[in-house]
């Protein structure tokens, strides 16, 4: 993939030639506006991101010819939309850092229009990639240390438990979720 160029790899920080010490907070906070700029770890985050929601687009891409239900399809676009506004804002805070926004990787979504699983199957899929959006983006959270940064995740990451009620629901309405087991506890 590297001889050929579609290899998408993340952006490079220069390596510096000599170590600097952090004298103040405002390598956290932002004072006056001015931001530091995006360390290592922050990059990271963002390009795992871009790279894990542009996965999320092709796979409502295909699914989206493949579903026939309207409530199921609207789900599915809502779902592609999120991770599409992820993908834009991180790659213009990239930009913005000088530090070019990443090209997805050129996979294509074939033209069928048979679906290999049910429709209870997908919104059991979506339901699973929801919570592990939120793990993966609270992952990320905890690991920045620039405020604006720090607000756009917990922004998403309540966008994407409101998206989540929404399949929620979907599944609830239609009987498709089981109840838990309940654990009887024995008193000894």
């Amino acid at each position: 993939m590297l001889s050929k160029g579609i290899y998408d790899r993340p952006p490079m920080i220069t390596y510096p030639e000599k170590v600097e010490y952090e004298k103040k907070q405002s390598y956290i906070v932002a004072a006056m506006g001015k931001k530091r700029p995006l360390n290592a770890v922050e990059l990271t985050e963002i390009f795992f991101n871009i790279a894990r929601n542009y996965f999320s687009v092709l796979l409502c891409m295909g699914l989206l010819q493949v579903i026939k239900d309207k409530e199921i399809k609207n789900y599915i676009k809502d779902g592609m939309e999120i991770s599409e506004k992820q993908i834009n804002f991180f790659n213009e805070l990239l930009k913005k850092e000088a530090l070019l926004g990443t090209v997805p990787v050129s996979m294509a979504v074939t033209n069928s229009t048979v679906s290999p699983f049910s429709d209870k199957l997908i919104v059991a899929l979506f339901h699973f990639l929801n919570s592990t959006g939120v793990t993966f983006i609270g992952h990320a959270l905890s690991l920045s240390m620039r405020l604006d940064l720090a607000t756009y995740y917990s922004k998403v990451i309540g966008e994407i438990l409101m998206y989540a009620e929404k399949g929620f629901n979907i599944m609830v309405n239609r009987q498709w979720l089981e109840q838990p087991l309940k654990r009887q506890i024995e008193r000894f």
